[in-house]
């Protein structure tokens, strides 16, 4: 893809006028440029200053058609954007910073960009030469014809030297300049008095007479016709256009001149009213959208100000940021001398706000790669001692090993759950080994098995009564017991214990206590079973973490259920819904308390 656009880009440097490729070439940049831009950087600088207006031209309304110039051609504006300053706002707007990768392409697109700006450069320094020379040409040949017009007595020799000068005037180069449309109406207005001082060709004039008068009233025709036009854009384009014509034309039949001139510049005032009531309408939508824009802007200047440490804070921020830079692109533009200004004091806002980010996670990285380094130790340490057969001596290494490993801090998420995988393995390793050993020598074990049997044959026979207090003492009992007969073979341990837990949860279930009553009580069953394990240590870390887990879902919840009751806060018959969301909210919210309660505990074995 980036290398389709560089071969575009330099075919449009072999156009003959580089300034009609200017548009496209600036697209193919932009695609280019969006191409390589980083995700966060891209989320942060992507406005575009909008291109400058172009110029209006204001006729008063209240003029008379006297006040006009002869031939009537209204001068625009002398604030108009010269075609340079449009070249020079659209090249800033490419050569913005933007956050890109430097790859193969980049250094090519740049050597690229530069030529054709130098080729912009020279062809607008061409356009201001042939600009200046043409007026120069202008003035000459409309001073040779107000010779001819006001000091030629011999007629034929002042034919001779109008048509001499009106060939070259034709001849010169059109260019958009004030100055030649003011020369030009002044050339009309010295040509309409050669006309009617020669009278000896007054037939030739009256067929350009009437040739003119039909070419006005065609004009004439086109100007009315722009009154049903709805494009601002293009009636501004089309008005000019027309007035350029009307004033190209000569002279006409001076009784038929005044009716015609009255019509066409009343018209043309019609279409210069509409064209600037758009305009100030639509400045005061442009005032409404800085306002917005201001706003966004603190925003995110209160958001940069914060000193966040959290990594969930910071992801939360960040997400904020970047939907307030989708709002901004949403509104609309803003006046043109304040646009620059906001845009750039947002954009360099929301880059510090990244620039800040990246340097807080440098700095978690930083620790986070320690972490890795003292957690691959202790790995390298269990496993290399997983297949020793000294059993109580490793035993005391591997749990010692087990409380460093807690002391210290987390690597990255990529590393964390890999170390971890290995060093929970190496231990599991050497303590499934040692059970399985002692196991294989114990000859009680087929006794336990047999005593756990006949327990889990009394439990399932027992009737819970009425005396709610007198059956969970008897079922404490069982559990006691339970505990109190030692370990069974291996092979059979999960069997036997799965057996167990069934029976116990259905005496439990039958008891008329409440859901939160019996979770506690299974809760304090776990924590027993836990407790009498030898693997107690990573059972209770596994809990731990089980618990964190069903606290951090629980907590998204809320939020998520938070965030949905802010879109009924305003809308009819919205209170049933809340009512709804907000028993949500507050039993998950007990939920939470519960499941920190029972970490409260677990920290206190």
């Amino acid at each position: 893809m980036k290398a389709d656009i560089l071969i575009k880009l330099e075919e449009l440097l072999g156009a003959e006028n580089i300034l009609t490729v200017q548009k496209e070439f600036n697209q193919l940049s932009n695609q280019f440029k969006s191409l390589t831009q980083k995700p966060e950087s891209a989320a942060s600088t992507d406005e575009k200053v909008p291109e400058a207006e172009e110029p209006k031209t204001d006729i008063p309304t209240d003029a008379s058609p006297d006040e006009l110039p002869t031939d009537e051609v209204v001068a625009e504006s002398t604030d108009e954007v010269t075609p340079e300053e449009k070249v020079d706002e659209k090249t800033e707007e490419a050569e913005k910073p933007v956050e890109v990768a430097v790859d193969e392409y980049s250094e090519k697109f740049a050597q690229i960009s530069s030529t054709f700006k130098e080729k912009i450069k020279a062809a607008i320094e061409e356009g201001k030469k042939l600009e200046a020379e043409t007026i120069k040409q202008a003035k000459e040949l409309l001073a040779e014809l107000r010779e001819v017009v006001e000091n030629e007595e011999n007629i034929g020799k002042a034919f001779s030297g109008f048509n001499a000068i009106k060939d070259k005037w034709q001849e010169l180069p059109k260019v958009s300049n004030d100055m030649y449309r003011d020369l030009n109406a002044e050339y009309n207005k010295v040509v309409e008095k050669f006309f009617y001082n020669i009278n000896i060709y007054k037939e030739l004039k009256d067929l350009d007479l009437k040739h003119n008068l039909e070419e006005k009233k065609a004009v004439l025709e086109d100007q009315k016709k722009l009154l049903e036009l709805n494009d601002i854009r293009m009636l501004e384009v089309e008005v000019r256009m027309n007035q350029d014509r009307w004033n190209e034309i000569g002279p006409t039949y001076k009784e038929e001149w005044d009716k015609i001139k009255d019509e066409f510049w009343t018209v043309t005032r019609e279409i210069y009213k509409r064209v600037q009531e758009f305009y100030n309408l639509r400045r005061g939508e442009q005032e409404k959208n800085l306002e917005l824009k201001k706003e966004l802007l603190n925003k995110v200047k209160y958001i940069e100000s914060l000193e966040l440490k959290a990594h969930k804070k910071w992801q939360e921020k960040t997400k904020e940021i970047i939907d307030i830079q989708k709002e901004w692109k949403m509104i609309g533009l803003v006046p043109k001398e304040e646009a620059s200004a906001i845009w750039k004091e947002f954009r360099e806002t929301c880059d510090r706000f990244f620039e800040n980010k990246r340097a807080h996670y440098e700095e978690v990285h930083k620790i986070q790669d320690a972490n890795k380094e003292a957690k691959q130790l202790l790995v390298d340490k269990a496993e290399s001692v997983k297949d020793s057969e000294d059993w109580n001596a490793t035993a005391n290494i591997l749990v010692g090993l087990q409380k460093e490993w807690k002391k210290i801090g987390p690597a990255h998420q990529r590393d964390e759950n890999k170390l971890w995988r290995k060093f929970r393995g190496a231990c599991d390793h050497f303590f499934q080994a040692r059970k399985s050993h002692q196991q294989s020598e114990s000859a009680s074990e087929v006794e336990n098995l047999e005593l756990k049997k006949n327990l889990i044959q009394e439990l399932e026979s027992f009737t819970p009564g009425d005396d709610r207090k007198s059956n969970l003492d008897t079922l404490k009992d069982f559990s006691e017991k339970w505990r109190n007969i030692g370990h069974v073979p291996f092979k059979d341990k999960d069997a036997i214990n799965k057996a167990y837990k069934k029976a116990l949860d259905d005496k439990y279930s039958a008891l008329k206590i409440d859901k939160k009553q019996k979770d506690q009580i299974r809760f304090e069953q776990k924590l027993e079973d836990i407790k009498g394990s030898d693997r107690s240590d990573m059972l209770i870390r596994k809990e731990h973490d089980y618990l964190r887990n069903q606290i951090s879902k629980l907590e998204a919840e809320i939020i998520q259920l938070e965030t949905n009751m802010g879109f009924f806060a305003s809308s009819a018959g919205a209170d049933k819904f809340k009512e709804e969301i907000e028993r949500k909210i507050e039993k998950a919210r007990a939920e939470i308390s519960e499941l920190r309660d029972k970490m409260s505990v677990l920290r206190k074995m």
